[in-house]
């Protein structure tokens, strides 16, 4: 049976080297191969031929380099690593392959990419078109300890149940507790006072605690070993995950919610997340990579 691998952008930058630390732990976990992707392209000018020799050359050695140290880092055959140098535009090589990818892991930034906190474009590409699970990392080192939960967020639509599952998986891979959160209101509640306010907050937050239960236990039945911890808030979900993150090991995310519509690839909260989140992020697509509106 083939396996899909997991496939890991490689650029010589050090969030790429983070990146393939982190897919190295991954493809272990789940017993995966796993692709190293270096990409070369160029612009034709006169010295075309020559610039295209350059940039093929040090791909190769960019390459061999990030093999030599994921090989390093696994134990000898446990997993396949394998690379490859494409010559085509790395945000296009990487959607291209991810029809046939477990998932494509990312360095938030690259090479190219010099305003600190924000996203390189081709993780921002890649998230919004791939086709496969994407896990985006910044500054995640295999020399600290993996501890903490993993952290997904959840809004009742369709979009959400593959984060759910994906996020009880990685759960159960690594003995790690689950906290499952939902944003009962889309914008900050907690100022009206008055008596129908009140009475919309209980009735919001009854409902909004059903779509906790009813998200999680699907997939609890599947994965019963999984620690559960629920959160339900007042507010729009972004701060509240990223204070859950600073202590997480991963969080998981739908790339639509319940306020998509056709066409748009992220949500807003996946959209902040991605340029933020202090741990790595799991950015999961559903089947077919369409939304639905609620």
């Amino acid at each position: 049976m083939v396996r899909s691998p997991i496939i890991v952008g490689i650029d010589g930058s050090q969030h790429s080297l983070d990146a393939l630390g982190w897919a190295t732990r991954e493809a272990t976990l789940r017993g995966l191969p796993l692709l190293l992707v270096c990409c070369t392209t160029y612009r034709y000018t006169a010295d075309g031929p020559y610039l295209a020799r350059e940039l093929c050359d040090r791909a190769d050695r960019v390459l061999a380099t990030a093999l030599g140290i994921a090989r390093a880092d696994t134990v000898a055959g446990s997993i396949d690593v394998q690379g490859e140098v494409s010559h085509q535009y790395a945000p296009g090589a990487l959607i291209d392959r991810s029809a046939d990818a477990s998932m494509i892991v990312l360095g938030r930034r690259g090479l190219d990419e010099y305003s600190r906190g924000f996203v390189g474009s081709v993780c921002a590409a890649v998230a919004r078109r791939a086709k496969c699970p994407v896990a985006v990392i910044d500054g995640w080192s295999r020399d600290q300890p993996v501890t903490g939960p993993v952290v997904v967020g959840v809004d009742g639509s369709m979009n959400s149940d593959p984060a759910i599952g994906l996020a009880f998986e990685e759960c159960a891979l690594r003995g790690a507790a689950l906290v499952v959160l939902h944003a009962c209101f889309d914008q900050d509640m907690s100022t009206l006072q008055d008596d129908s306010a009140t009475e919309v907050r209980a009735a919001v937050e009854a409902a909004g605690r059903l779509v906790l239960a009813e998200s999680v236990s699907r997939w609890w039945k599947q994965f019963p070993e999984v620690r559960v911890r629920r959160n339900l808030v007042r507010d729009r979900p972004v701060r509240h995950l990223l204070v859950l993150a600073a202590d997480a090991q991963l969080v998981v995310v739908g790339t639509r919610g319940r306020g998509g519509f056709a066409g748009m690839d992220i949500g807003s909260t996946g959209t902040a997340l991605l340029h933020k989140t202090p741990c790595p992020l799991l950015m999961v697509r559903q089947p077919g990579g369409e939304c639905v509106d609620e």
